[in-house]
């Protein structure tokens, strides 16, 4: 799976890996789609191509930290699929010849030999002329097999098992690029072993019915009511508006907790834990990349571990209320459920989309849309792409897409509209925080003054995340032109 991220009100996760990546949050498969050179994205051999010129004779054998993980459970897709993990934490996507052929090295066979093991695996005579091809044009640019430099490969790549340095890495749209990591995998790995028996199932649906509980007891007590008048108090007590940011902030944390419990739970080890911009609001992340090896049910549970440590700490939140009072508390319920219910929506990298992604069994559905598109239109034939997915799935996919283009379209207009009048309205409101900041130290006014640098930074963030990603978007269009470019200026050379 992937990174999960998580907003910071959110979440995301990292699945850093499928080419192929998870990071959880967002989270992550992903994605995650959704480490983030690691992408969330799918590596799919059988779209990488580099012609070595195929020397037949060398001992190929697999890089280091290579892991052959097997059948990737709960396939959407009408052939089975296996998965590897590379050094790198990047999950790979094979089919099942070239998960064969890389299963038949084992350092000391050459390709002739492997060409016979494989043979007797696969069913069908492969000649070691074929060998030498799908090494050289498959595995080895996804980084599956080590550097050979009789073979093309770079004498300077380092020891004689290293990935070579072409190794192919997925760049998913959508996915979390600006990242740090904070906690490491180490300390993430105690985190999970200590909620651990948070998942266990007795415990589970205790916690639940106290959530539902919870929430029914404080709306019969009057508590939707309050609501307006809570969030108006606030606006008056800026200690209290601080308090309630602070919790927003530590539930998005106790969220990507309960990817990497989730995580650890099925079996599998989670990755560093850290902070983002997503898209263009700050967000938490956790990686979960390796829960590609769980099967259906596992995954699941890693893509819904965040939402229920949600539910585990409103449920905590709404016990303080009931006991207290307090209305700043309330304010705080309410947002923390709204953004639990956000988390479902999986038209960007948020825990639903990797719901969606690992319940019909397809990585990375954002690499899928084009293909898709391609298919709907009258009088074109129907993508290898979308061929090779299993009916149901491909008309599950096909709704997305309706849904999602639709959808990111309507806000990348509204943006580009809005921004022109925008810009003025968040430079004067800058210039306004700035002297009201100033103001406020001078008086010695903590509290203000902290929530006032608050309110600059979420003013500043949004607009640095806009730069950045149109960055990004802009990097495929100039690489493009460059290729278009470069064969031109060849030709006009050569003239």
């Amino acid at each position: 799976m992937p990174l999960m991220a998580c907003f910071v009100g959110g979440g995301l996760w990292i699945r850093a890996g499928f080419d192929s990546a998870r990071f959880d949050s967002a989270e992550g498969f992903d994605s995650a789609e959704w480490d983030f050179e690691s992408g969330e994205g799918v590596i799919d051999t059988e779209r990488v191509e580099v012609d070595f010129g195929s020397a037949v004779g060398t001992v190929p054998r697999l890089a280091d930290g290579v892991e052959l993980i097997g059948e990737y459970q709960g396939s959407g897709f009408q052939e089975p699929r296996f998965i590897v993990r590379r050094a790198d934490g990047q999950v790979i996507q094979l089919p099942r010849l070239l998960y064969l052929l890389a299963a038949s090295m084992d350092g000391q066979r050459d390709q002739a030999q492997v060409a016979g093991v494989l043979s007797a695996e696969f069913g069908k005579v492969v000649q070691a002329e074929q060998v030498a091809f799908l090494v050289d044009n498959r595995l080895r640019p996804a980084g599956i097999i080590a550097a050979d430099p009789g073979a093309g490969g770079d004498p300077d790549s380092g020891s004689a098992g290293a990935a070579p340095k072409m190794a192919v890495k997925s760049d998913p749209l959508l996915a979390l690029k600006f990242r740090v990591g904070v906690v490491p995998e180490r300390t993430v790995w105690r985190i999970a072993g200590f909620f651990g028996p948070m998942f266990w199932p007795p415990v589970i649906l205790a916690t639940l019915a106290s959530f539902i509980g919870l929430d029914v007891l404080i709306i019969a007590q009057g508590g939707l009511g309050r609501i307006v008048p809570s969030a108006i108090a606030l606006i008056y007590q800026p200690a209290l508006t601080l308090l309630v940011l602070g919790l927003i902030l530590a539930s998005a944390a106790f969220h990507e907790c309960g990817h990497v419990t989730a995580c650890r739970y099925g079996g599998a080890r989670p990755g560093v834990m850290g902070f983002g911009l997503y898209l263009v609001w700050p967000a938490l992340y956790s990686t979960v990349t390796d829960s590609y090896r769980l099967g259906r049910a596992g995954r699941l549970r890693t893509d819904l571990g965040g939402v229920y440590f949600n539910a585990v700490f409103i449920a905590g939140m709404s016990v303080a209320y009931l006991y207290t009072g307090a209305p700043w508390l309330l304010v705080a319920i309410v947002a923390l459920h709204v953004e639990t219910a956000t988390q479902f929506l999986p038209m960007i990298r948020l825990d639903g989309y990797y719901i969606l992604s690992d319940l019909i069994g397809v990585p990375d559905l954002f690499s899928r849309m084009g293909p898709v598109l391609a298919s709907v239109i009258p009088g074109r034939p129907t993508h290898p792409r979308v061929q090779e997915l299993k009916p149901w799935v491909r008309r599950m996919i096909t709704l997305w897409v309706l849904i999602v283009v639709p959808y990111l379209g309507y806000w990348l207009i509204g943006f580009l509209i809005v921004i022109p009048k925008v810009l003025p309205v968040v430079w004067h409101r800058l210039v306004f925080l700035i002297h009201a900041v100033g103001e406020e130290a001078s008086a010695s006014h903590g509290a203000e003054v902290a929530l006032g640098v608050v309110q600059i930074v979420l003013l500043l963030l949004p607009w640095v995340g806009s730069a950045l990603m149109l960055g990004m978007m802009a990097r495929r269009p100039v690489r493009w032109l460059r290729r278009r470019m470069m064969p031109a200026a060849v030709r006009a050379g050569g003239l």
